[in-house]
């Protein structure tokens, strides 16, 4: 049974601002709160979605803005929810506010004046209202999207940018009004006056940079137009399926090298390569997604099968042919039947334990029926040029 006081167990704020205390000889002392790998980083996102999820699939919400509850395993991103309390029947949940607005509820709550005037609490909960708001799923999805960009980025609002630091005179709660009714998000691409400050929100200018652009645009998408228009904020589904494409996107070198697809060198051809040792990935791509292939790599169930979003059962295996060394081919250890399209037109059923080779222009039809192709950019030869300035076999053409 872990415990609250065991340090390996972190809150979600201790790691929003990646520092907790630890207790070491009767006093407390500050230490980082980091998770021990990217993958256990992803995977606590995940749970944590995926808690929320579950809840609100029994047609409960939230109905609050305090982290307090949520905890994390700081080696494996296991998730854990520390009170029975918080959540509640969306049907009845209006109780919360039987009179005027949350602002007022929250004013004859002693212990809830804090979190009232936070970035956590929706720009419904803030506008004053002659009806009472309800706290919906949408709430709880403002409250996810909010925390997941502290969890991620170790900053403050998203709305915190230059905009807000020069009205440093407001009072919070009337910083929090001007959020839900100017704000504007700090990382929006099409408008540039909220940007972040250079020496106060250093930690989002640095690691916002080192997360691929699928999740800029969920950001993007939860924060837009001062996430007023709450029909449009990210779902758990939204969620989920961006953290297992980041999941699955992340690579870790044999040589040591880590990190995100877009850190690997491009190649002329349309591969790519570790920046340190070499290593050489080729693209597996249906047009949206794509699969990197290289000595080692394993396939998941939600990247070839009819799981979206299981992330951990192995499907496909990329293994050296025992025949031919160096020529490396997929070896389908699902247990559906693939389909494989060679280059010279063959067609060929994959049969689990069966592979196909890793050869540039072939086409793979995993179990759901999409393809999968390997083409590889070959560089255009230019023709020698004579001295009229034609290439060779040209027609001199004149223009206007």
């Amino acid at each position: 049974m872990i415990r609250k006081d065991d340090r390996r167990l972190v809150s979600l704020e201790e790691i929003c601002e990646e520092r907790m205390l630890v207790e070491k000889n009767g006093a407390y002392i500050a230490k980082p709160a980091y998770f021990a790998s990217m993958n256990a980083m992803l995977c606590g996102a995940l749970n944590f979605v995926e808690f929320f999820e579950k809840m609100h699939l029994m047609g409960k919400v939230y109905a609050s803005i305090s982290p307090d509850p949520f905890y994390f395993d700081l080696e494996t991103g296991d998730f854990f929810y520390l009170e029975n309390e918080s959540f509640y029947d969306k049907d009845t949940v209006a109780s919360y506010v039987t009179e005027g607005s949350f602002r007022d509820e929250c004013s004859m709550h002693p212990d809830w004046n804090e979190m009232a005037v936070t970035e956590f609490a929706a720009p419904e909960l803030l506008e004053e209202s002659e009806e009472p708001e309800r706290w919906q799923m949408e709430t709880d999805w403002y409250f996810m999207s909010v925390y997941l960009f502290e969890y991620f980025f170790h900053t403050g609002s998203p709305f915190e940018g230059k905009q807000m630091v020069n009205r440093c005179f407001l009072s919070p709660m009337e910083k929090e009004i001007f959020r839900a009714r100017q704000g504007c998000f700090c990382m929006d691409a099409d408008h540039h006056e909220n940007p972040p400050v250079k020496g106060i929100h250093d930690k989002l200018i640095r690691y916002w940079k080192e997360y691929p652009d699928i999740l800029h645009k969920i950001f993007r998408r939860a924060f837009y137009e001062r996430a007023a228009m709450a029909t449009l904020r990210p779902t758990e589904v939204d969620w989920k399926q961006v953290l297992v494409q980041l999941i699955m996107d992340y690579k870790v070198c044999r040589c040591g090298h880590h990190g995100f697809s877009f850190k690997l060198k491009p190649g002329d051809n349309g591969t790519l390569s570790c920046p340190k040792c070499g290593k050489v990935y080729y693209v597996l791509t249906d047009g949206m997604s794509r699969i990197l292939l290289a000595e080692g790599e394993k396939l998941y169930e939600c990247q070839t099968g009819r799981h979206p979003f299981d992330k951990d059962t192995v499907t496909g295996l990329v293994v050296e042919n025992k025949q031919h060394k160096g020529l490396y081919g997929i070896k389908n250890v699902s247990k559906g039947e693939w389909r494989g399209f060679y280059p010279n037109g063959e067609t060929k059923d994959i049969a689990p334990g069966q592979g196909i080779p890793i050869w540039e222009g072939m086409t793979l039809r995993f179990e759901l029926g999409e393809n999968w192709n390997l083409r590889l950019l070959h560089p255009t030869v230019e023709e020698p040029i004579d001295e009229t300035g034609n290439g060779k076999g040209e027609l001199d053409e004149q223009t206007d």
